[in-house]
């Protein structure tokens, strides 16, 4: 939701996926304002989603939850997900963001393709919601910024070639719940990578020790 509108108490369960070209899952609140003048920046908040299989995903595109400062994304629930990806990426195309995997409609002055650091994501509030926007993300599995209130239960991404990016990234995130959380991880790459979060809380996953942060600028787990 870019235009203002209410997006809202939203369940979505059973699904599965193979051969999945774009992000698995895609969650964004925007700016764009396209609706009726003076309208203010809609919601998009009370989600479930459970019991999701993904198979060969295209690694360029983690699921992403991304709201926008002060507009956080609000009550997500995500239960009994599977997601296996294509991997064989880097950290260094995140950083380089190479134009043949880049899409060419959402490069402009604001997000380019010159040299950035992999977290120095471009807000793009503006642009068509779509996941390829904000170009080569720093995170293979799970890329979520702008949020309050997610909970994860049961959760596994995987990758089928070894990639060298966090399985997990958390921006900007109040109150992150994860319990049963588990990934692939390359050597010396941590699976979850904390900036500026409040509230988190890790448990069960063999991925990461448990944890309780009350409020971090920066770690990595």
């Amino acid at each position: 939701t870019v235009d203002g509108g209410h997006l809202e108490d939203v369940t979505i369960s059973n699904i599965t996926m193979r051969n999945v070209s774009n992000a698995p899952l895609f969650l964004r609140l925007g700016r764009r304002m396209r609706g009726p003048e003076g309208v203010p920046v809609g919601k998009l908040r009370r989600v479930t989603i459970s019991d999701v299989i993904v198979y060969d995903a295209d690694p360029r595109y983690p699921a992403i939850i991304s709201g926008l400062p002060e507009h956080a994304i609000e009550d997500v629930t995500l239960s009994n997900i599977h997601f296996h990806y294509q991997g064989g990426l880097s950290m260094d195309e995140a950083a380089q963001q190479p134009e043949d995997l880049v899409n060419p409609f959402f490069v402009d002055e604001e997000t380019g393709t010159d040299p950035r650091d992999p977290y120095d994501v471009p807000e793009q509030a503006a642009a068509y919601p779509e996941p390829s926007m904000f170009g080569i993300l720093p995170a293979y599995g799970f890329y979520i910024r702008h949020a309050e209130n997610i909970d994860m239960h049961n959760v596994e991404v995987h990758f089928a070639e070894e990639d060298r990016r966090p399985a997990f990234v958390l921006q900007d995130v109040t109150g992150a719940d994860l319990f049963h959380v588990d990934a692939d991880r390359a050597k010396d790459v941590p699976a979850f990578v904390l900036r500026e979060v409040t509230d988190f809380r890790l448990g069960h996953s063999d991925a990461a020790p448990d944890t309780a942060i009350d409020r971090t600028d920066q770690k990595e787990l």
